[in-house]
């Protein structure tokens, strides 16, 4: 993608951009995909140039935005909003220009205090990231 597409991409995502779930710049940006399953959230993204690290895979900092996308979208359909608490990542394998999915799903759901897995697999169904969450449920879905 070269730079006219990224300058398009970046024009593109301030004008449908929104401050709400699925709207947000950087997910209109990266042109994350959404979907949801029972108590699962999945989102597809096509990887870019843009995206890359030097060595020329998949920037840490991008899949690590994606498992956190995924995380707290999940918690946001099924629950209510959260925020992050804390998160391990586990960079397994290398992402070249491909499509990948991204899944959460829960592992514990509590009154304030949930658990939350996302995985990342390449196009060839490998794992190739997955993270362990912990959020918090915000005030507002407690009342």
């Amino acid at each position: 993608m070269g730079k006219s597409n990224v300058e398009r991409r970046f024009e593109e995502a301030l004008k449908i951009e929104k401050r709400d779930f699925e709207e947000f710049f950087l997910v209109k940006f990266f042109g994350f995909s959404f979907s949801y399953g029972e108590e699962t959230c999945l989102i597809e993204l096509e990887t870019d140039d843009y995206m890359f690290n030097p060595q020329g895979s998949l920037h840490g900092g991008v899949i690590s935005l994606l498992l956190d996308v995924s995380m707290g979208h999940l918690c946001k359909k099924f629950i209510g909003t959260a925020v992050t608490l804390e998160m391990k990542t586990q960079y397994l394998r290398p992402i070249y220009t491909e499509k990948i999915k991204c899944e959460a799903s829960f592992i514990k759901k509590g009154r304030e205090i949930i658990m939350v897995e996302s995985r990342v697999f390449k196009e060839n169904g490998k794992l190739a990231a997955l993270a362990t969450g912990t959020w918090k449920l915000l005030k507002e879905n407690n009342q």
